[in-house]
């Protein structure tokens, strides 16, 4: 059997007469050898780790969104929270609705509301009968400052019917949340 060797290869008579050529081209082997060896041993575990933490970076990221976001939320609700009446302020929030209708020309009748007990920070439904009598186009008015007062109040049921002289009869029943204190 026959050993092959490197001296049994046969180089062009170009490339065997030129020795800056032939070390040229080693050189340029070299490098691409070189080339190779740091993207497999540096720069593909770097593109990985890379890719990696670019993930973890996202996810930290839509972490702090919703971090942000519950905060905001939070005071909005707390903010929500504070604009509801309690029990000792369920008078004053009748007798604002009553300014309010009288200021638009409207008579008001009585106003009946019963306040659950409740205790500490608890909320409650509350539902009160509001009867007003007046022209249409007042009465459209107050429901209308009804539905778009700050305060929370809700419209649960409206009922119109004639009154004397042209007069509509007004009867709301409305409802606010109460909280125990």
């Amino acid at each position: 059997m026959s050993s092959f060797s490197i001296k049994d290869i046969r180089l062009p008579a170009w490339l065997r007469e030129s020795k800056p050529l032939r070390a040229l081209i080693a050189a340029t082997a070299a490098c691409l050898c070189l080339v190779i060896l740091l993207y497999a041993f540096l720069l593909k575990p770097a593109e990985e780790r890379l890719g990696a933490r670019e993930a973890s970076y996202n996810e930290l990221r839509k972490r702090r969104t919703e971090a942000l976001l519950f905060r905001k939320q939070k005071e909005e609700l707390a903010g929500l929270k504070a604009g509801v009446p309690s029990q000792k302020d369920m008078p004053l929030l009748v007798k604002e609705l009553v300014q309010n209708a009288r200021r638009l020309g409207l008579t008001v009748a009585t106003i009946n509301y019963d306040i659950p007990r409740r205790s500490g920070e608890d909320l409650a439904l509350l539902s009160f009968s509001f009867p007003a009598e007046g022209r249409y186009a007042d009465v459209k008015r107050f429901v209308y400052d009804v539905e778009t007062s700050d305060r929370l109040v809700g419209i649960q049921d409206l009922n119109l019917s004639g009154g004397d002289k042209g007069r509509v009869k007004l009867q709301m029943k409305l409802v606010t949340y109460v909280k125990g204190r």
